[in-house]
């Protein structure tokens, strides 16, 4: 399934280190994930999430993320790594990512379901509506 590239909001420009590269002389694969983390936590603080973790104690925990592979990515490369929201459930949304090469071409796609938590009480819960309408706001301007 390939990506719904409308849904891409929020970027950023990641240059690979050369201590990025694995063995085989390409982007290790960990990193990915690491390039993910980075576009996502600028997105959750977009979204009000960041601000509500510090002010309530209502934050995300991360239920789950997958990586697929398009090509290969070796030092010197810039990178452009983008986000979006996909869906928005009772308890959890899902985000989409997609990271390209210095010509535009994709190299890595990708998603993660982030599930709203009250880490005072150490449980999941609803997402709350200020969040709803910011994702709102921030996927369709």
């Amino acid at each position: 399934m390939s990506p719904d590239r409308s849904a891409f909001v929020v970027s950023i420009e990641i240059p690979v280190a050369w201590g990025e590269q694995d063995a085989f002389g390409h982007l290790n694969n960990v990193v990915y994930f690491r390039y993910f983390e980075s576009v996502r936590m600028h997105y959750l603080e977009r979204i009000g999430v960041l601000r509500s973790h510090n002010e309530e104690g209502i934050g995300v925990i991360l239920a789950s993320t997958t990586c697929d592979f398009k090509r290969p990515v070796e030092w010197p490369m810039q990178l452009t790594v983008r986000t979006g929201c996909t869906l928005v459930g009772n308890t959890s949304f899902t985000m989409q990512y997609e990271v390209l090469d210095d010509l535009d071409t994709v190299v890595a796609t990708g998603t993660s379901v982030q599930v709203m938590y009250d880490y005072n009480k150490g449980h999941k819960v609803p997402v709350p509506e200020t969040i709803r309408r910011a994702v709102e706001a921030v996927q369709h301007g």
